[in-house]
């Protein structure tokens, strides 16, 4: 009876021990998962930072180029304008030469 309460107690120590291993080894997963839980949380504050920085860049570049359009219309306006200007001094010019040479 002695013999069979002593192998009775060294399996339930046994078990406990397994369980125990067990459970260690199932703590460490969870420490592990954490750990790399926090470095890829980390890298996504990172990435987030990085895709502001970029987004107002972006933006300034979208306001500059708005800006050079604006000025470039401005541009063109006025040469079209000099264009249109040197076509009527042409004109006046032809007209002095006729009628200078109608003159001569």
């Amino acid at each position: 009876m002695t013999l069979i309460l002593i192998w009775g107690f060294i399996t339930l120590l046994f078990l406990a021990v397994i369980f125990l291993f067990w459970l260690q080894f199932k703590n460490e997963k969870v420490s592990n998962y954490d750990a790399q839980v926090l470095q890829v949380e980390e890298k996504v504050l990172h990435l987030e930072l990085h895709l502001k920085k970029s987004l107002e860049i972006m933006q300034d570049l979208a306001k500059k180029m708005h800006t050079q359009q604006e000025v470039l219309d401005k541009m063109i306006a006025n040469v079209a304008a000099l264009e249109k200007q040197n076509v009527e001094l042409v004109n006046v010019l032809e007209m002095m030469i006729k009628t200078g040479n109608k003159n001569s």
